[in-house]
């Protein structure tokens, strides 16, 4: 099984008053599209980390097959937080699982930042299927020599992730290992592009043409 991670969170703290998850964008808002695009890719299962405004981005998301988890540390964790949350949460399901004799493994799972409406499905597919070929463990895009999101990650690194310390990142985790990681070389900077500040949201609204 695939399992998808969306970081849905944080504080917006860069764009001001406003929840950038929740701007308008197409046919509903940024987090609604990019569950969308998620939902797209055929993944087994989909876990949205709220914390700010958390009942808003459930309504924003309520009639999605998606399943809540809630991060208590959103104000203070930053997106690790969110992240670490969300593997707590998939372990949880696997113990629970072994202990009931399911046949259920979630095999990896896909570290999405919520406010990234524009990427691409089949990229998302493209790296589903290399790390189904046993391509990497773990598999993010690159645009010339920037890497990306999103990041899928084999379930043998999230106690990695699990460990590392409050005032760092999965940036950390991926530059200490490597060999681990599999690139998939992309031509554009959408997966760079995110709405952290209200010039950024012009620009992929641009880009979208809404």
């Amino acid at each position: 099984m695939i399992s998808a991670i969306v970081l849905a969170a944080g504080m917006s703290s860069r764009y001001g008053s406003q929840n950038k998850l929740l701007l308008p964008f197409g046919e509903g808002s940024v987090v609604r599209c990019t569950v969308q695009a998620v939902l797209q890719t055929k993944v087994d299962q989909v876990l949205v980390i709220t914390g700010h405004d958390c009942e808003k981005i459930e309504a924003a998301l309520i009639d999605l097959p998606v399943s809540f988890v809630y991060n208590p540390q959103y104000r203070e964790g930053e997106m690790l937080s969110s992240i670490q949350t969300g593997l707590r949460y998939l372990g949880s399901l696997q113990t629970k699982a072994v202990s009931e004799t399911a046949s259920v493994y979630i095999d990896a799972t896909m570290i999405v930042l919520g406010d990234q409406p524009l990427l691409p499905v089949p990229l998302m597919k493209l790296m589903i299927r290399a790390f189904d070929r046993n391509c990497g463990e773990i598999i993010a895009p690159r645009f010339q020599n920037l890497r990306g999101h999103p990041v899928l990650m084999a379930r043998k690194w999230w106690a990695n992730a699990l460990a590392i310390p409050p005032g760092h990142n999965l940036r950390d985790l991926l530059k200490a290992h490597p060999e681990a990681v599999s690139f998939i070389q992309v031509n554009s900077d959408i997966i760079l592009r995110d709405v952290d500040t209200p010039e950024a949201y012009a620009e992929v609204c641009e880009l979208a043409g809404v």
